[in-house]
């Protein structure tokens, strides 16, 4: 009689037919809850960029306003006001995932988004609204703010609880990681620094040109706006560190001619503040470099046999 050694054992599949469907859509990213601080950071990037929006809109389109310049002046605080107006939208969003059990789909995320928007611009109206003015507003009128405001709604909600990452995103320093802290710090400073100095710019070029300054001050603030939105561009950027390296330089050389030929020895908080803002560039690049492994082994050795041996 010949026996096999060979022993075939019947094992039922660990998931058959429409187990595998129902654990799959149960373990899908896409349906856990999204992280609590992620919600709040959303919330405050579209918030601050769409407060933004506010004093753009603002002067354009009430131009011969001779007091858009206080605008600029006010800006941190129109920037600090919607960022408190995202971190709210971010928690409700949040606490609408977490009350039903998983990440929302699109269309749930921006529904809320535009609730929660409305709410608060009523709250708002409510207590801080002058009703001394009494201000018909004709249908068209209010099918525009339903509709600006509903978009703005939407775009809260969509961001919110979505996969995007704006802290890892201001902190990215390289891959794979080194100088975790060092390279969180110099990237935080310099990429916020930026944005705001854009936002800034931006509303500078457009009060400069409503008030029909010179060519002068125009091409300056233009190239104010642009070498801006560029630094933000390569900070923004995934690239190698040598590409980093040469747009850096390119891009800050005219920084540094401001303080050799521009600036008089006079105007000392400018050139301090150039000076300091350099400084935080050259961190930003230094925390990124990649030494070879060869030369740090060399180097440690010469020292251990130089001052330890």
């Amino acid at each position: 009689m010949i026996q096999s050694d060979v022993t075939v054992t019947h094992q039922r599949p660990p998931y058959i037919y429409g187990e595998i469907l129902s654990r799959s859509l149960w373990e899908s990213p896409v349906y856990k809850l999204p992280g609590f601080g992620r919600c709040l950071s959303q919330g405050i990037v579209v918030g601050a960029f769409v407060s933004f929006l506010w004093p753009v809109l603002a002067m354009l389109f009430d131009s011969e306003n001779g007091y858009n310049f206080l605008l600029i002046s006010w800006l941190p605080v129109i920037l600090a006001t919607g960022m408190g107006f995202g971190l709210f939208e971010g928690g409700v969003v949040w606490a609408c995932s977490y009350i039903a059990g998983h990440r929302l789909n699109a269309i749930a995320r921006a529904g809320a988004g535009i609730v929660v928007l409305a709410i608060l611009l009523v709250t708002f109206n409510y207590f801080y609204s002058d009703r001394s003015v009494n201000y018909r507003a004709s249908l068209k009128d209010w099918l525009i703010f339903i509709a600006i405001y509903s978009a703005i709604g939407a775009v809260f909600g969509l961001v919110n609880g979505s996969k995007f990452s704006p802290v890892s995103e201001l902190l990215r320093g390289t891959m794979p990681p080194r100088r975790l802290i060092l390279n969180g710090i110099t990237g935080f400073l310099l990429r916020v620094l930026m944005i705001y100095a854009m936002m800034a710019s931006t509303l500078i070029l457009i009060w400069i040109r409503q008030i029909e300054s010179g060519q002068k001050e125009f091409a300056f603030a233009a190239i104010a706006l642009g070498y801006c939105t560029a630094a933000t561009v390569i900070l923004f950027t995934r690239m190698p560190f040598w590409l980093l390296l040469l747009l850096g330089l390119l891009i800050n050389f005219p920084i540094a001619v401001l303080i050799t030929d521009v600036l008089t020895k006079e105007q000392v908080i400018e050139r301090n503040f150039i000076i300091a803002y350099l400084t935080l560039w050259t961190a930003f690049l230094l925390c990124r470099v990649s030494v070879p492994h060869a030369v740090l082994s060399f180097v440690k050795q010469e020292i251990r046999y130089y001052l330890i041996d």
